[in-house]
């Protein structure tokens, strides 16, 4: 049975991939770099230091802490300007939670875009567990943070599905032992199917309620 779901958070709950792009281009221009969003493109899912430090290295540039300090700040003033809210976010997270389920966000960004992003969406007190990649020692594609997650919970990992949207978190999800379903925010539905094969994919987050309906029917 699933009793729990673990979501990771940029491309999943939030629709922030662009606006990221936008802020972290502009942070790496600052220091001369032409950079592009496809420089970070390969780093989605992987944490902010590869997430940044994989980009600036294409241009010559090393990572440093202050990357990350100033893109959030130009980040928070851009999210302050858009709905960053996927159209069935609230509504999903809220029916689960009324559901019974045990609910966990476990994202590869920091505590400072995790904030920002669940207090842009009226999500923060809503999830039972809240796991940033500050937290682990290993990022995805490690299963560490989906491990916390499930521990935090109090839960088994068999008893888990993670929702995701990036290469690196499904592999993560698999490497944890977990269900999991990819959605086709960042990455196509033929891109996901052939390179990490997800155990579902799905178009839209709400169809997780009825693929949980489904599974833990067939399952008692």
């Amino acid at each position: 049975m699933i009793s729990s779901v673990l979501f990771d958070m940029d491309g999943v709950l939030v629709n922030s991939e662009e606006l990221t792009y936008v802020a972290a281009v502009e942070m790496l221009k600052e220091r001369g770099a032409d950079a592009t969003p496809e420089d970070f493109r390969p780093f989605i899912g992987a944490g902010d230091v590869a997430y940044f430090s994989g980009a600036a290295g294409k241009h010559g540039l090393k990572y440093d802490r202050s990357m990350s300090d100033i893109t959030y700040k130009k980040y928070e003033k851009l999210v302050q300007e858009h709905d960053i809210a996927y159209k069935n976010t609230v509504k999903t997270v809220l029916e689960l939670r009324a559901a019974g389920l045990k609910l966990a966000v476990c994202t590869s960004s920091d505590l400072v875009k995790m904030n920002i992003n669940l207090a842009a969406i009226g999500l923060k007190d809503k999830f039972d567990a809240l796991i940033n990649g500050r937290d682990i020692k290993n990022n995805k594609p490690a299963p560490d943070i989906y491990l916390k997650g499930a521990e935090t919970l109090g839960v088994s990992p068999s008893e888990c599905l993670v929702v995701e949207d990036a290469e690196n978190g499904i592999l993560a999800a698999k490497a944890a032992g977990m269900h999991n379903v990819a959605l086709t925010t960042t990455f196509t539905r033929e891109e996901l199917a052939s390179t990490v094969s997800p155990e579902y994919i799905c178009n839209d987050i709400y169809e997780i309620i009825d693929l949980i309906r489904k599974y833990n029917t067939n399952n008692r």
